[in-house]
C-alpha cells in the first residue's frame, strides 16, 4: 500500500499549527481556545492525510484486487473520536471562561503573583533548606547547578536592587 500526500494539504496543517501554537500563547483565554482548537484541527486534518487516498471505501473484501486502495477505517475512527474530545474540551474551556469573566469581567490572564515571589527567592529562603547538612561538591562547567545558596537565575545586582543581600536577609 503506498501512501501518497499533497504538498498543499501539508502546508495548511503548517500554517493551522504555526497560528494554533501562538494563539495558544497569548494572554487571554478566548484566545487560547481558539488556538486549542486550531490545533485540534491541524491533528485531525494531519491524520487524515496520512490515512490513505482520500475518496476509497474503508473496507473491501479480503478476497479483492483492490485490497490495496482501500482507505484506512482506523483513521476515520480516530478522527471522529477527536472530534468528540475537541468538542468536549471546548465546551469546558468556554465554561471556564465564562465564569472567570462573570468574577472579573476581564479575559486577561495574570501573572500569579506568588509565583513570581517563589522565583524570586534563593535557596536559603526555600522551606526545604537545611543549613547543617553538607554542601554538594562544584560541578564541572559553568551549567551546574549553584552551590553557595544562591539563584541561578539572578544575579547579585537584582538581588540588591530588590532589597535582598547574598544570604537573603533584607
Amino acid at each position: 500500500m503506498s501512501l501518497t500526500t499533497s504538498f498543499g494539504m501539508l502546508l495548511i496543517v503548517g500554517i493551522l499549527f504555526g497560528c494554533g501554537i501562538y494563539l495558544v500563547l497569548e494572554r487571554t483565554i478566548l484566545k487560547m481556545l481558539l488556538g486549542l482548537l486550531l490545533l485540534t484541527n491541524a491533528v485531525n486534518l494531519l491524520i487524515i492525510n496520512m490515512g490513505g487516498l482520500s475518496g476509497a471505501p474503508p473496507i473491501i473484501g479480503r478476497e479483492s484486487a483492490e485490497h490495496g486502495d482501500m482507505a484506512d477505517p482506523l483513521v476515520q475512527a480516530l478522527i471522529l473520536t477527536a472530534i468528540v474530545i475537541g468538542m468536549g474540551l471546548a465546551a469546558f474551556v468556554i465554561a471556564l471562561i465564562y465564569r472567570s469573566f462573570t468574577l472579573q469581567t476581564v479575559d486577561d490572564v495574570d501573572d500569579d503573583t506568588e509565583d513570581v515571589r517563589v522565583a524570586h527567592r534563593t535557596r536559603i529562603e526555600a522551606p526545604d533548606y537545611e543549613p547543617e547538612s553538607e554542601t554538594p561538591a562544584s560541578p564541572e562547567g559553568p551549567y551546574g547547578p549553584p552551590v553557595d545558596g544562591s539563584d541561578s537565575d539572578f544575579d547579585e545586582s537584582e538581588r540588591r536592587a530588590n532589597g535582598k543581600t547574598q544570604r537573603g536577609d533584607s
